[in-house]
C-alpha cells in the first residue's frame, strides 16, 4: 500500500518505473535409453519431461511467461548423445507480443551427436501488432546425425480480426554438420508491412508460414515419396540436396497448415507427434 501511495502522489512528470523484463533459460540432455545427461531452469523458463510409450524421451519447454515481448530474453538448449534420440517441443504456442520498447530475443541451441537423432518440433509462433523480436537457431551435428525440425510462423490474431501491419521479426537458422555449414536459413518482416505483405511476389492473402528440415545422410532418398504425399489442402513444395530435405508451407489461415504439417511430420517421424500438437 506504500509503494501504491508513493506512485498516486508523484507528480505528473515524474519518470516512468521501466517494465520488468523476462528472463528464461531451460538446458535438457539425454544419453542412451533416454537416460538424462543434463536439466537446468532459470527464470522464466522451464522444461518438463512427460512420461511417454514411444521410442524417444520428450523435453517440453516452458516459457511461464506466455509469450514474449520487448527486451525479453529466453534461450533453450537440447543435446543428444551419441546414440541417443529425444524431441523437443514446446508446451503451447509461442506468442510474440506488442513491444513497449526494445526488442525480445530467443535463442535455441540443438546439439545431436554421431548417431544420434534429434527432433525439434515446436508449436506455431504467433506474430502480434507491434512485435519486435530477434530469434535464433543453431543446430550442431556430428557424423551421422539426424535431425527434423520445423517452425511455423502465423502472422496476427486472425480470429480477432488482426492485420499484421507494424512489427519486426527477424528469423536465423544455421545447421552445421561436423562444424562446416550445410544449411542458412533467414526470414525478416520489419516495419510498415502492408506493403509487403499484400504484394504478389511476397505474402499476399498469406497468414501462416512454415518450414521442415530433415538432414540425415539418405534425406533426398525421402524426396520423392513424400512428394506422391505432400498434402493438397496448402501450397506446398519439396526440395532436397547435399542431406538436406527441406519442406515449404503456406496457407490463408493457420488451421489448414497444422493440419498438413501433422500429416507430413507424422510421416517423416514415423511417429506420432508429442501429444500438445493435439491440444
Amino acid at each position: 500500500m506504500q509503494q501504491l501511495r508513493h506512485l498516486a502522489d508523484s507528480p505528473p512528470d515524474s519518470p516512468i518505473v521501466p517494465h520488468q523484463r523476462a528472463r528464461g533459460l531451460a538446458r535438457v540432455g539425454f544419453g542412451p535409453e533416454g537416460r538424462l545427461t543434463a536439466l537446468r531452469q532459470q527464470g522464466s523458463g522451464k522444461v518438463m519431461l512427460p512420461r511417454t510409450h514411444g521410442a524417444m524421451p520428450e523435453a517440453v519447454f516452458v516459457n511461464t511467461c506466455g509469450g514474449v515481448t520487448g527486451g525479453d530474453r529466453f534461450r533453450w538448449e537440447l543435446s543428444v548423445g551419441q546414440g541417443a534420440s529425444a524431441t523437443g517441443t514446446t508446451q503451447a504456442a509461442e506468442r510474440l507480443y506488442c513491444a513497449s520498447g526494445g526488442r525480445g530475443r530467443i535463442e535455441t541451441v540443438l546439439s545431436a551427436a554421431a548417431g544420434a537423432t534429434l527432433h525439434w518440433l515446436p508449436m506455431e509462433t504467433i506474430l502480434f501488432e507491434h512485435c519486435a523480436v530477434d530469434r535464433r537457431i543453431e543446430i550442431d551435428l556430428s557424423g551421422d546425425a539426424t535431425f527434423l525440425g520445423v517452425e511455423a510462423l502465423v502472422l496476427g490474431r486472425a480470429a480477432m480480426g488482426e492485420t499484421l501491419t507494424h512489427a519486426h521479426f527477424a528469423d536465423h537458422w544455421r545447421i552445421r554438420r561436423d562444424g562446416k555449414l550445410v544449411q542458412a536459413e533467414a526470414f525478416r518482416l520489419s516495419g510498415d508491412l502492408h506493403e509487403v505483405l499484400s504484394g504478389p511476389a511476397t505474402l499476399r492473402d498469406i497468414r501462416a508460414v512454415a518450414t521442415i528440415i530433415l538432414s540425415a545422410p539418405d534425406a533426398a532418398d525421402r524426396l520423392e515419396p513424400l512428394r506422391a504425399r505432400l498434402p493438397q489442402t496448402v501450397a506446398c513444395g519439396a526440395s532436397a540436396w547435399n542431406g538436406q530435405l527441406i519442406v515449404r508451407l503456406h496457407a490463408a489461415d493457420h488451421r489448414p497448415l497444422k493440419a498438413a504439417l501433422i500429416e507430413i511430420l507424422t510421416w517423416l517421424r514415423g511417429a506420432p507427434l508429442p501429444r500438445v500438437w493435439n491440444m
